[in-house]
């Protein structure tokens, strides 16, 4: 569905509206034509919708108590959207936000809305693939108390590809201070197959609170060494 925003004429416009895309990139807005790639159905895809729909249905399983308490507290979760107007969600798109991040961070669901909290500042410098090592190492401060880490990584890509927001898919999470690089190396490879030095590849990273909350997402090129 498109997002339009609406001025003396129609000044922005997001997403799919029939047909057509609307997006903005360095050199302005633009309008192309939607095109819907084939979908493989991998067995991740399918645990991802899988567990959408889990926590969909589990809202319908709240007390009217619980589901009372998320609309009350939608206020307090108030976030921009992509044309910085401030959007207030619903009280079953909230619980559904929170606990899909949860449970792509390894962590429990909740079912009450949980108090928010102070989004940590984690920055990760480099990521180094080490082939005789078998481990994907990141380098600075990213071991920040209770918040899981959420890694994520491209293929190889064509060299001077840099555009890489569609191409990144999760290899590992775990609580921040105990990530495992030999555990990330070992799933990119079962995703990807063994990366070769010189290849252009993209690592992502998220942080995600115990209360659902996750930062945005940084990326950072990787370089791959024997």
């Amino acid at each position: 569905m498109a997002k339009i925003k609406f001025g003396m004429m129609m000044t922005d416009a997001r997403g799919k509206l029939g047909g057509q895309v609307f997006s903005k990139n360095r050199g302005g807005s633009y309008v192309r034509t939607r095109v819907i790639p084939s979908n493989p159905q991998l067995p991740s895809q399918t645990a991802v919708r899988q567990s959408f729909g889990a926590i969909s249905q589990a809202w319908s399983g709240l007390t009217a108590t619980q589901r009372d308490s998320w609309n009350s507290a939608v206020n307090d979760w108030q976030r921009t959207n992509i044309f910085a107007d401030l959007i207030t969600p619903s009280g079953k798109a909230l619980y559904q936000r929170l606990n899909n991040q949860l449970v792509a961070s390894g962590q429990a669901q909740v079912s009450l809305p949980p108090a928010k909290l102070e989004m940590v500042e984690g920055i990760v410098t480099s990521a180094e693939f080490t082939l005789a090592g078998t481990s994907l190492d990141l380098t600075g401060s990213y071991t920040l108390g209770n918040a899981n880490i959420i890694v994520y990584a491209t293929p190889m890509l064509s060299q001077g590809t840099s555009f890489v927001k569609n191409r990144l898919r999760q290899i590992n999470t775990s609580l921040a201070s105990a990530i495992d690089g030999v555990d990330s190396f070992e799933n990119y490879v079962a995703k990807f197959g063994t990366p070769i030095v010189g290849a252009n590849i993209y690592v992502g990273v998220r942080y995600v609170l115990p209360s659902g909350q996750a930062s945005p997402m940084q990326t950072i090129k990787a370089t791959v060494i024997n």
